[in-house]
C-alpha cells in the first residue's frame, strides 16, 4: 500500500443514525486490503472494523445487503452470504469463506411509518422492544443467570446456529458478533457453544446480558465489547440489579468527551431551529433532525462502523 486509505467523515448526529442501515456507505471499502484475521487470538483492530462493518450492514432487508455484498471486495475473497433464519425474516446473517465463518447478529430495528406523507415517526419493532425491556433473570443452559427477554430471543435462533455449526467444515474459524440487541445474542451464542468453538466474539454498544455466574462462563481470550462515548445502551440493565459485563472494554477512539449539559442544550436548540425551518417549507423529515442527546445519539452504529475504520489508517501510517 502506498497511502494509508482515506478517513471516512465523520455523519451529522441525525435520528437516521439510529435507524441503519445507511445507503452510499462503503460496507466492506478496502477489505482486500485489511483482511479479516480468522486465527486472531486477543485484540485485532482490523476484525474489529470489519466486524463493525458487517453490524452496520445485518440492518438492511435481504436486497439491502444482497447488494452491497455484491458491490463490495468480499465475493473476490471467496465470501458467501447466508442467512440466520431466512432473508425474508432476518434475524441475521452468515458470511463465510474457507477460512471462517462469521456469524452477525441483528439488533433492534426500527421502523418508520408516514403520517399524512408529511411527517416520519420513528417506533420501536414491538418485538424487539419486548425482547429488551423483560429484565427479570432467568437460569442459562451455559451457567448463570440471564436477561429473560434476550434468552428468549436467542432460543428461537439456537437451533440455526448450531446447525450452521455443525455444518461449519474442518479448520473454518468461528466469530460471533453484533450491536446493540445484536451483541446480547453474539454473547449468549459465544456461552452457548462454549470456548472451544468460538474463535473470537466482539460486540458494539452491547447491553449487560447476564450475572457474574454467567460471565464467568464466557470465553477469555478475544471477547471484546466496544463502547462509543457515552452510548447509554451499554449501561443497561443496571449493575445494581445483578448485571455485569463480561469480555474486555475497548473504548471506540475518535470522538471528543460528552459535555452532558452543554451536548443537551445545544442539541435542544438544533433540533427547534431544524423543526421552525421544516414547518416553514410545510415538510417534517424526523430523519434529517438533529439527534444529539447523549448516550442515545452515540448509539449509532454508523459511528462504530466509521471510527474503527479510521484508527486503521493511522495503524497502517505508523
Amino acid at each position: 500500500m502506498t497511502s494509508p486509505p482515506a478517513l471516512r467523515p465523520l455523519p451529522p448526529e441525525t435520528i437516521d443514525g439510529l435507524r441503519p442501515p445507511r445507503r452510499g456507505f462503503p460496507y466492506f471499502q478496502h477489505a482486500d486490503e485489511f483482511r479479516l484475521q480468522p486465527d486472531a487470538r486477543g485484540f485485532s483492530a482490523v476484525n474489529a472494523w470489519w466486524l463493525a462493518d458487517a453490524c452496520f450492514l445485518v440492518y438492511g432487508d435481504a436486497g439491502f445487503i444482497e447488494q452491497a455484498f455484491e458491490t463490495s471486495p468480499l465475493p473476490a475473497l471467496d465470501f458467501r452470504l447466508d442467512w440466520l433464519g431466512s432473508g425474508s425474516d432476518n434475524r441475521g446473517m452468515v458470511l463465510s469463506n474457507p477460512d471462517v465463518v462469521v456469524v452477525v447478529f441483528r439488533g433492534t430495528r426500527l421502523q418508520m411509518h408516514t403520517l399524512l406523507d408529511v411527517a416520519e415517526v420513528v417506533l420501536i419493532n414491538r418485538n424487539d422492544l419486548w425482547t429488551d425491556s423483560r429484565f427479570l433473570r432467568v437460569a442459562c443452559r451455559a451457567g448463570g443467570q440471564v436477561h429473560a427477554g434476550f434468552d428468549s430471543a436467542f432460543a428461537g435462533i439456537s437451533d440455526t446456529l448450531d446447525a450452521i455449526v455443525r455444518n461449519k467444515k474442518p479448520g473454518q474459524r468461528l466469530w460471533l458478533t453484533g450491536h446493540s440487541l445484536g451483541g446480547a445474542l453474539a454473547t449468549l451464542a459465544a456461552a452457548h457453544l462454549g470456548p472451544a468453538s468460538v474463535q473470537g466474539v466482539y460486540t458494539f454498544g452491547s447491553p449487560r446480558v447476564g450475572n457474574a455466574a454467567f460471565a464467568a462462563e464466557l470465553p477469555r481470550e478475544s471477547h471484546y465489547r466496544f463502547v462509543h462515548r457515552d452510548d447509554w445502551v451499554a449501561t443497561v440493565p443496571p449493575e445494581f440489579i445483578g448485571y455485569v459485563h463480561g469480555g474486555t472494554l475497548q473504548i471506540v477512539p475518535g470522538s471528543p468527551p460528552r459535555q452532558f449539559w452543554s451536548d443537551f442544550a445545544s442539541g435542544a436548540g438544533e433540533f427547534a431551529a431544524a423543526l421552525k425551518a421544516m414547518a416553514g417549507e410545510l415538510r417534517v423529515s424526523v430523519g434529517d433532525l438533529p439527534f444529539r442527546i447523549p448516550g442515545l445519539a452515540d448509539h449509532a452504529p454508523i459511528y462504530y462502523a466509521t471510527l474503527l475504520w479510521n484508527a486503521l489508517p493511522a495503524l497502517s501510517a505508523g
